[in-house]
């Protein structure tokens, strides 16, 4: 049975077994240091931090089946802790355990307050909408809407539900509402832009996109916020039949050569077939 599959009960015992091992293995040549080294084994074993470290450390690397072993045993040591909650779900989800992690976001939700209650509710609906259940996520944010009117980025994840679920209209208005509470939120510019542009307002998205990128630049946002503007902006390029400049700011969008030739038979995809229902579900972002 792989380690990610093992309930946490037993996550904890595989931890502790390893250092157990690492001890075992050396009492014959140093008693002293080995005992020193158990009793830091011991520490980092209860430590939650610690854990998280090396959960940190194996995603890093790639590993996310260890990446869920250590998340998960942090996260038992203190449920309460958003971050550690969100950290083991999306290991899971890497795992290809959806269900897992949809279901560690519900029980974490028990322990929560209201600000761990809103981060716990965006990520659920990150896994509900990647599981293409995005009707599930809609009805885990109305009710957190209803407490919280005045989140953009609950409005944001919402507008996403709707992208997602075939409702443009619905989307923009939850677009629109979040940049009424926060008229700099890229997220909200950046996918308002991108629904019109898949209703096919193709001028107005693009302008918009444009001004957003010069904005995010003067301002220092994360290269992860123009790659996805740029991104978005090759669509609208795409979907405008002009493939020199959805190249170019494909190249700006990936972190690659081979990604961007992948990205380039997307666009060319696109233009030829208008094929907008690929496109809304692979670049929206909340």
């Amino acid at each position: 049975m792989p380690l990610s599959s093992l309930p946490l009960t037993a996550l904890s015992r595989v931890v502790i077994a390893i250092f157990a091992a690492t001890l075992l293995a050396g009492c014959v040549t140093n008693n002293s240091h080995n005992l020193s080294d158990a009793a830091r084994q011991q520490k980092a074993a209860h430590n939650p931090d610690a854990m998280m470290r090396i959960g940190t450390s194996a995603e890093t690397r790639g590993d996310w089946a260890a990446a869920a072993v250590f998340y998960g045993h942090a996260m038992q040591l203190r449920p309460d802790n958003a971050d550690y909650v969100i950290a083991y779900a999306n290991a899971l989800m890497h795992n290809g355990h959806a269900e897992e992690a949809i279901n560690a976001i519900h029980k974490a939700e028990n322990y929560s307050s209201d600000h761990n209650k809103i981060q716990l509710t965006l990520f659920l609906a990150r896994l509900l909408n990647t599981a293409h259940r995005s009707q599930e996520a809609i009805a885990a944010l109305h009710p957190l809407i209803e407490q919280h009117p005045d989140s953009a980025p609950l409005r944001v994840a919402l507008g996403v539900a709707y992208e997602l679920s075939g409702d443009s209209p619905g989307a923009q208005q939850a677009y629109l509402t979040a940049l009424k509470i926060d008229p700099h939120n890229i997220a909200a510019r950046n996918n308002l832009a991108l629904s019109e542009a898949l209703d096919g307002q193709n001028e107005t998205a693009r302008k918009a996109l444009l001004a957003l990128r010069t904005e995010a630049v003067e301002t220092g946002a994360p290269a992860s916020s123009l790659a996805t503007i740029d991104g978005n902006l090759a669509i609208v390029y795409a979907l405008e039949g002009n493939l020199t400049d959805a190249r170019q700011a494909a190249q700006g969008a990936a972190l690659n050569s081979e990604e961007t030739r992948q990205n380039m038979r997307f666009y060319s995809f696109l233009h030829a077939s208008q094929g907008t229902e690929s496109a809304s579900s692979s670049v929206l972002s909340d």
